[in-house]
């Protein structure tokens, strides 16, 4: 049962509309988890603290400085609404995360690229800052000796 806590647990931080979900309806828990009386109780306990909410907070700022350090121009282009709007998706979607901040923001770069609803300056950082990022992955790659074969290029490289 351990591992369905620490799931749950996981899932909570990543997701505040599940956590506002739970705090709506606690047998969320249950329903979605395999926990014992004890677990859900601690978990509705845990999401209704404070200390949640920072939670939240810290794990999307992990997900988010990778893209932002590396993708200056794309999220500049992109503007709070649709950076906020488009990392949701993202990391509902993708719920893996990579602390390796270059394969974090291919990974969210390669996410994007799936978009056809993107304005054209936001796709021209896309395309521009993406060939960047995959550049120095290849580079990183190199140096750990992790064969060519094995990089992938980015999307809008590929289709042309």
């Amino acid at each position: 049962m351990l591992g369905a806590f620490q799931s749950a647990l996981a899932e909570l931080t990543a997701s505040p509309a599940l956590c506002r979900a739970v705090r709506a309806d606690p047998a969320i828990l249950t329903a979605r988890f395999d926990l014992t009386p004890r677990e859900a109780e601690r978990l509705r306990g845990i999401v209704a603290s404070k200390g949640m909410e920072a939670n939240c907070i810290l794990y999307r700022a992990n997900r988010l400085a990778p893209v932002a350090l590396n993708c200056p121009d794309l999220c500049r282009a992109m503007g709070p609404a649709l950076l906020e709007e488009a990392f949701t998706a993202y990391w509902e979607a993708e719920r893996r995360t990579d602390v390796h901040f270059l394969v974090e923001t291919d990974r969210f770069c390669r996410f994007l690229s799936g978009r056809r609803d993107l304005p054209e300056g936001v796709r021209a950082a896309l395309d521009r800052e993406h060939a960047i990022v995959v550049a120095r992955l290849a580079a990183s790659r190199s140096q750990a000796g992790i064969p060519a074969f094995r990089i992938r290029a980015p999307l809008a490289a590929a289709a042309s």
